[in-house]
């Protein structure tokens, strides 16, 4: 009920959620105003949560902006709204790496590394 009086108000004046996500999308790319994009994508946010592609112009904004952790959080926070296939492709494109099989031995750890391409190779990963 709340969402939707938050609604109602943003198109009395004009403003729908949809306006200002793409807004502070076209602003951060367009002209590179950063602060101002992010601040109209999270009000789309507030605004209408359900929203996948809020989260993703948000995420993209950020990434545009160079904060990599804030758009890897903000597309996640998306994913776990709905799955959705531009979330992970972002996700994907900026090469997010799966923790190695054995937490506490170092990445590059010939155990790791095998037992890695093993799980890969059986799918199991």
């Amino acid at each position: 009920m709340a969402i939707e009086e938050k609604n109602n108000a943003a198109n009395l004046s004009g403003e729908t959620p949809d306006m200002l996500s793409l807004c502070g999308f076209s602003l951060a790319k367009n002209s590179r105003q950063f602060k101002k994009g992010v601040a109209l994508c999270e009000k789309a946010i507030a605004l209408d949560p359900q929203n996948i592609d809020h989260y993703l112009h948000l995420g993209r904004v950020h990434l545009l902006a160079g904060h990599k952790t804030r758009a890897i959080a903000t597309f996640r926070r998306g994913l776990k709204i709905r799955k959705d296939h531009r979330l992970i492709q972002e996700l994907q494109s900026i090469g997010i790496r799966k923790s190695p099989p054995f937490v506490s031995l170092s990445r590059t750890n010939v155990l790791n590394i095998v037992t890695g391409k093993l799980l890969q190779i059986l799918k199991l990963r």
